[in-house]
């Protein structure tokens, strides 16, 4: 999903935080970590129940969507984290410091696979939902009707047969046992099917299954349908055609549930009787539309394995990074907030240790007194998007020397010593270069692109384009020979550029001020506007129209990619032609062909050669991964550590305690 960066969002606590150490094994294709507590972890603190915890919610970040089946405007870790407090998804992903599936936090028992891993049976546990519907098989086959009949709506989409839900070729529930059996089109890698496919299923409560306000649950008759009869085609154009009477009723339930009356509705979050049918540890019970601030309290009916002892988890959210900082300061209000980097003493150490920990400088005195520093890294991948879909500045875009010229422009060892006090590992490529992993090839880990403004201008001039460093770069030689500027590229095209990036935070603000005057080394001119988090995404995933103004050039919302609630790293949400979370529209017969052989292939040289091919050809340029957020926890406040890199609330562990007399 989307990620947001370093503006704090979420919080961690402990005198060390063990990040993964994600060892994939070949053949049983897992992930493994050891992680030991220390002593202050395991001793003199107690539990203090009730009480209200205040998290900050970055700058101008809060959550602003209910509904689990979202589109990739929506699709951001702020929006998952309250999503996943209320409405739990099949599977859970993350025990302790890893990204594992985590069955105890589960509403079903792990999948079983049989007929060479054709068919996929799942049996739930009977979790209730707050309205004393049972979390049942039924509703996993609602959630997968949804789907199919509204597959191009939603942000993890990807095309074609051999991608979710293409790949299901039918779901049936059994009431008398309580399974679902997904049966699927082809032998797929079963690991990647639990840990990318089914990761993606929600179960939805019968309640929402209606067309109108008031509605009788299950009236909307999607719930009900059998998934063989949502049919549904594309047409020539690749738009979704319902095609049967189920579908057509699983669009119209979805077009009320996302409509102006409901999930559009914001400032009826807190309100609306469909948002307080939950199945997890928290309800809402306070929103605030216009800064998306979020008030929750527990679920007294939630069945998962620990109930919260705190009386309301506040979700705070601030206009800057420095105006979370001053109330930290004061040291009151605020439990979990997040620190600015240039706030922090410059730390020259390594980001990780040999076993995946994240490693911390000394704190910022000035709250050292009641706060303690837990930088937390994600499961991810940062970059920045290019918009292939513009009329004039996507054929540039286009060009793979271009995108390499750019590539050279990124200057990662500068940007994590300089603007995020040393905390962070650079980003070579879609798979995380750290923590290590045996994940990573040599040729990701060692940087295809390194740093070169020399090489940068050299690629340009050999192509036909005419350099003038601290200028306009324009195209002297069109044409599509080895020394023209390519196809689509007319006379005098100049690299210039406007570059949308995500208001809030100095620090970040810092670096795309850097990025400009070392692109404009090699002419490359860029025209900066800054905007809130979400409208950046919200223009990056909408293509140019023909006949109409395209409104962007390259977006750059902070935070890339975290592999969540697609945990294996391959791309087909991302870089597969047509995919949901495309944003630019990349588009490459060789990257859709590699990236089929990692959801089919259970060996690591699939994902060898996926990841190669995108090092090096730059769907997008890559950006340093630092550290997401730079946690100041109170020191009364515990249950946080180890946190998953996933960014994942298991807010139900968070309580007070105090020293044990």
């Amino acid at each position: 999903m989307i990620k947001k960066r370093k503006l704090s969002k979420l919080a961690v606590v402990g005198t060390a935080v063990a990040c993964a150490a994600f060892v994939l094994a070949i053949g049983a294709t897992s992930f493994a970590t050891t992680s030991k507590p220390t002593k202050a972890q395991v001793t003199h603190m107690v539990r203090v129940p009730g009480g209200t915890l205040t998290i900050a919610e970055g700058a101008a970040a809060g959550p602003n969507y209910i509904f689990p089946l979202m589109s990739g405007q929506y699709f951001s870790v702020t929006n998952f984290e309250l999503i996943y407090m209320m409405y739990r998804p099949l599977y859970w992903f993350g025990t302790g410091s890893t990204q594992t599936l985590n069955e105890p936090l589960s509403v079903a028992k792990k999948p079983v696979y049989s007929h060479n891993g054709r068919t996929v049976t799942i049996s739930m546990k009977g979790y209730k939902w707050s309205n004393g519907e049972t979390v049942n098989a039924q509703d996993v086959v609602f959630w997968m009707n949804m789907l199919k009949a509204n597959a191009t709506s939603w942000a993890g989409y990807a095309p074609g047969p051999g991608q979710f839900p293409g790949d299901v070729t039918n779901v049936v529930a059994n009431s008398k046992t309580d399974t679902v059996t997904f049966t699927v089109d082809a032998t797929y890698s079963s690991y990647w099917f639990t840990y990318n496919e089914l990761s993606q299923v929600s179960p939805l409560p019968i309640a929402w299954d209606i067309t109108s306000a008031g509605g009788k649950p299950g009236s909307g008759h999607c719930s009900s349908a059998s998934y063989a009869s949502v049919k549904t085609s594309f047409s020539s154009s690749g738009a979704l055609v319902d095609n049967s009477a189920s579908a057509k009723a699983c669009a119209a339930v979805l077009a009320f549930l996302t409509g102006k009356t409901e999930a559009a509705d914001l400032g009826t979050y807190a309100t609306n009787k469909l948002w307080q049918v939950v199945d997890g540890p928290f309800h809402i019970t306070k929103y605030d539309a216009t800064d998306n601030g979020a008030t929750v309290v527990p679920n007294p009916k939630y069945s998962g394995p620990v109930k919260s002892s705190l009386k309301a988890l506040v979700l705070a959210p601030f206009t800057t990074d420095t105006a979370e900082y001053n109330v930290l300061l004061s040291g009151k209000t605020l439990q979990i907030g997040g620190i600015p980097p240039q706030d922090l003493p410059t730390y020259r150490g390594p980001a990780f240790s040999k076993t995946g920990q994240p490693l911390a400088g000394k704190n910022n005195p000035s709250v050292a007194g009641n706060y303690n520093l837990v930088p937390a890294y994600p499961w991810g991948m940062n970059y920045f998007a290019l918009n292939y879909t513009n009329p004039t500045s996507g054929p540039i875009f286009k060009q793979l020397y271009v995108r390499q010229a750019m590539q050279s422009l990124m200057n990662q060892t500068l940007w994590i010593q300089l603007y995020n006090a040393g905390y962070g590992a650079p980003t070579y490529g879609p798979v995380p270069v750290f923590p290590p992993t045996n994940l990573v090839t040599k040729v990701e880990s060692t940087n295809p692109y390194p740093y070169s403004p020399s090489h940068a201008k050299s690629l340009l001039s050999s192509h036909g384009w005419k350099v003038v460093v601290n200028g306009t770069t324009t195209c002297v030689k069109p044409g599509t020979k080895s020394n023209e500027c390519g196809a689509g590229i007319a006379k005098g095209a100049k690299l210039s550029f406007n570059y949308l990036y995500e208001s809030g935070a100095v620090s970040f603000d810092n670096q795309i001020v850097e990025l400009q005057s070392t692109w404009a080394q090699a002419g490359i001119h860029l025209q900066l506007a800054e905007k809130s988090f979400g409208d950046v995404i919200s223009t990056a995933f909408t293509p140019c129209v023909a006949g109409k103004a395209c409104p962007w050039d390259i977006a750059n919302w902070g935070g890339g990619w975290i592999y969540a609630p697609d945990y294996y790293p391959t791309g087909e949400e991302i870089f597969a032609t047509g995919a949901g979370s495309n944003s630019g529209e990349y588009s490459n017969p060789t990257a859709d062909s590699l990236i089929k052989l990692t959801n089919t292939s259970s060996s690591l040289k699939a994902l060898y050669n996926y990841e190669n091919f995108l090092a090096k050809n730059l769907p997008v340029i890559w950006q340093p991964e630092t550290a997401l957020e730079f946690n100041e926890v109170a020191k009364n406040v515990c249950g946080f550590s180890p946190q998953n890199p996933l960014f994942s609330w298991v807010a139900e562990d968070w309580y007070f305690c105090k020293a044990a007399k």
